[in-house]
């Protein structure tokens, strides 16, 4: 489904812009624009892949709109207008702690939620880590869960996939086909999934040596956290092979309400998944 994305010709000028961050051709800044808060991602090169990346990240976020994840507002030549999620990341959220598996659970299933919309829409993120999941309000819960960077997505209904047969993505949350090149499996995003859980539950990721692990030669995995009930999933969709790991967002959805049955802690409603 295609919302209401505004198309404009100029530079949109924001006010009262803060940096938020530089990577590589592209400078992200908050700020308000049209009486909203807003962040801004404007792209700074003039090289043609660059520009077809950019163009790639802003074909995707328009295509989507579901509540788990940041809708984009407006496009210009050189600029993707989101609204500001007020809030911060999960990753800023686990700076120094960790999360039970009351809230660990339910952010994993608001992530999974997302992820199942992308993948009927065609669309698998490819880089779903907790840098990538807003926390609206701040709160570790599966409703203020949303997801944001669509810049190394991979979409089924584009012509071309400009990262095809690379190798990018965050090591410790990139599956372990993504790392030899496999793009547009949405297994992989369940992968990603299951580290997120790991992470959020123990304060660090399960492969010290990612790239190791990735490349097949350490198989040294930290000891699984959490309540017992969870490791089953959790083993699941940390699978090398991906025909080992749910068979869908949907399915590691049910598999984790299951375990927080078992957990006496009881479904999270809610999901649009």
């Amino acid at each position: 489904m295609m919302r209401d994305v505004l198309h404009l010709k100029e530079l949109q000028s924001v006010e009262s812009p803060v940096p938020v961050s530089r990577l590589g051709s592209v400078l992200t800044q908050s700020g308000r624009w049209r009486d909203q808060a807003v962040l801004v991602k404007t792209l700074v090169s003039d090289d043609p892949s660059d520009v077809a990346r950019f163009r790639h990240e802003g074909a995707v976020a328009e295509s989507l709109a579901h509540p788990r994840i940041v809708p984009l507002l407006a496009v210009t030549p050189r600029q993707l207008i989101f609204p500001f999620i007020t809030g911060g990341s999960l990753r800023e959220y686990l700076d120094g702690t960790q999360l039970d598996a009351d809230q660990a659970t339910a952010v994993t299933l608001g992530v999974l939620s997302g992820a199942a919309y992308l993948h009927r829409c065609g669309v698998v993120h490819q880089d779903l880590k907790p840098e990538n999941v807003m926390l609206a309000g701040g709160e570790p819960t599966a409703a203020a869960v949303r997801i944001v960077d669509f810049g190394m997505s991979h979409a089924r209904n584009l012509p071309l996939d400009i990262h095809s047969g690379t190798r990018m993505g965050t090591p410790h949350f990139m599956a372990p086909e993504q790392f030899q090149g496999v793009r547009g499996d949405p297994r992989s995003d369940l992968y990603s999934a299951g580290v997120l859980l790991f992470d959020a539950l123990a304060g660090h990721p399960p492969y010290e040596d990612a790239l190791g692990w990735l490349a097949g030669i350490r198989d040294n995995r930290a000891a699984l956290p959490g309540p017992a009930a969870l490791h089953p999933v959790m083993l699941a969709a940390l699978a090398r092979d991906p025909d080992e790991r749910p068979g869908s967002a949907g399915a590691m959805i049910e598999a984790i309400q299951v375990a927080r049955e078992a957990l006496g802690l009881g479904r999270v409603t809610g999901l649009d998944g």
